[in-house]
């Protein structure tokens, strides 16, 4: 519409004649952008990373040790997920870098930077490292991805119920919008993907000292006692790596 014409002229819901092929992969590139800087934003302030229960009149500074999601750090995008992708079209991604094993002989001795025409250069695999970022941005841009590509299904759901009972609208509380339930109609599967996503890739990934003695906890005498040879080892091998 703010083209003043459609690109795809293929329908994209029977069902919603107002959604288009256009607004859907616009949205999807769109969202990714803003998920990207906002969240480096907003990880920027402590109401956003600062977890509270707190609930005051006058809201005071928030205090509190930040999560590591929230600090900047290198991240290393793996290298698997370049394999799906032909050669030619990961090359044309911005920094990333192809890797060689450098072969003498028959053995394989070390990676590095493929050079190109080396003969003893054999391909790898591809690397692309993000340097001074949020990690909350990488998670950032799952979300966005499956907000652009997967919640709009809730949406698409609701809309098949308003048609089959024959209303436009759930509600008339916004005006020119319906209902609440017709703006958060796509919240439906953002709200459980969001769950599913902060426990498995947030959440578990995260180590903390209060973590670690609640997992202590929970192991038996017999486990303990291993645990703590274990950590005693690894004491004696940082002791070893000082010495030098």
């Amino acid at each position: 519409m703010t083209c003043g014409r459609k690109f795809i002229q293929r329908p994209f819901i029977a069902f919603s004649p107002n959604k288009t092929w256009e607004g859907f992969i616009g949205g999807a590139i769109f969202t990714m952008i803003a998920a990207w800087h906002l969240s480096r934003f907003l990880a920027q302030f402590t109401w956003m990373t600062c977890p509270t229960n707190e609930f005051r009149l006058f809201p005071e500074k928030l205090v509190c040790q930040i999560d590591p999601i929230f600090l900047r750090a290198q991240s290393i995008v793996p290298s698997q997920i370049f394999e799906i992708l032909p050669r030619h079209i990961v090359k044309m991604i911005p920094q990333v870098v192809e890797i060689c094993s450098v072969r003498d002989g028959l053995v394989a001795e070390h990676l590095t930077r493929c050079v190109s025409g080396e003969q003893t250069h054999a391909h790898h695999h591809f690397e692309l490292v993000f340097r001074n970022i949020y990690p909350i941005q990488v998670h950032a841009l799952w979300l966005a991805l499956f907000a652009s590509l997967v919640a709009p299904f809730g949406g698409f759901l609701a809309s098949a119920i308003k048609r089959a009972y024959g209303i436009k609208d759930f509600d008339s509380i916004i005006p020119g919008h319906g209902g609440v339930t017709d703006r958060m109609d796509c919240q439906f599967l953002m709200a459980l993907c969001t769950w599913v996503h902060y426990n498995s890739f947030v959440r578990l990934a995260t180590v903390s000292v209060p973590k670690l003695a609640y997992m202590y906890s929970l192991l038996s005498e017999a486990e303990k006692k291993e645990f703590m040879a274990a950590v005693g080892k690894s004491k004696k091998m940082d002791l070893i790596d000082y010495s030098f």
